[in-house]
């Protein structure tokens, strides 16, 4: 199986819902949920984790702060088989963290603290041990302001080395479209957010964006287009490939768990198409539960649920 890494953001978690409003000062204060569970988070670790679940050997490149919940994150990513070997631990700084909020339909909104995210640097990796890998997947484009300037060099650097580069992007500080266009040659597969691409290039149809992101630069786009699925672009055409999600309960992790499968599906030696829809079966599985990459079946098994 080949080996992935994912560089991005780490983040612990708290899930509490269902959550039908937010408490409003001197009005409705307090909220009551029925439930919270605390658990990795961020795309990197929502990634590397389903990638792991999914059978294929991943390590993850990100930054923790020296707390307790730097130290949960570690264990919990090593428990689920990720190579934690390269994350930094910075005790000066903190641990990201997000609660998030699960509406009753399965949304969710954030109140997040970055911490360390906001100094993870091309400093804190070391070249060599990110490019030795088969897939290098930058996840988290728009959440790491220190490192998303190096983005270029590193995809490019990667795939002198001769790896296939894979990139993302998360809303996170609002997209940049410099940054994002000048890191899209350096990409073998670009897997975007429309909803978030629509604030770069507002009015385009997912068509007219993935055109326009293959004429940048990208070789193939794989765009998510949420409850539609998604829309594959390469070299022989454009192909949607429809959601197959049947049970919602929580979609934080969606779009990651999506591309854990796409992944896995490369790995596996499936054409764009193909993988695209053993990403929409991991996505599927993954908004079933409660969680960012929690219930995600062995690849086999997986294979087995694809209509």
């Amino acid at each position: 199986m080949a080996k992935v890494h994912c560089i991005g953001v780490l983040v612990v978690d708290a899930l509490s819902g269902p959550l039908p409003q937010y408490p409003v000062p001197k009005i409705k204060t307090q909220v009551n949920t029925k439930s919270i569970k605390f658990l990795p988070g961020g795309g990197a670790a929502n990634t590397g984790s389903a990638l792991a679940q999914l059978g294929v050997s991943t390590a993850v490149f990100s930054k923790v702060g020296g707390d307790m919940n730097g130290a949960f994150l570690l264990q919990e990513l090593a428990r689920s088989g990720v190579g934690v070997a390269n994350i930094r631990v910075s005790k000066k700084e903190t641990t990201p963290f997000t609660f998030v909020g699960v509406h009753p339909d399965g949304d969710r909104s954030f109140i997040h603290t970055p911490g360390c995210n906001l100094t993870f640097s091309a400093n804190d990796l070391d070249l060599n041990a990110l490019c030795d890998c088969e897939f290098l997947f930058y996840q988290d484009m728009f959440v790491l302001p220190a490192l998303d300037p190096a983005a270029p060099k590193l995809l490019g650097e990667a795939q002198k080395r001769g790896v296939i580069t894979l990139l993302d992007e998360c809303f996170g500080l609002g997209p940049n479209r410099t940054i994002f266009e000048a890191a899209l040659p350096h990409c073998n597969v670009v897997m975007p957010s429309y909803d978030d691409m629509l604030h770069i290039y507002p009015g385009l149809t997912p068509e007219e964006i993935a055109r326009t992101l293959r004429e940048k630069g990208a070789s193939r786009v794989v765009l998510k287009l949420g409850k539609d699925g998604c829309l594959v672009a390469n070299e022989t055409g454009m192909l949607r490939v429809p959601s197959v999600a049947t049970e919602i309960v929580d979609t934080t992790g969606a779009g990651d768990c999506f591309d854990a499968g796409f992944i896995a599906g490369l790995a596996n030696g499936l054409s764009d198409a193909a993988a695209a829809k053993v990403g929409a079966a991991t996505a599927a599985a993954c908004i079933r539960h409660v969680g960012g990459a929690v219930g995600i079946p062995k690849y086999d098994e997986l294979l087995k649920t694809i209509p």
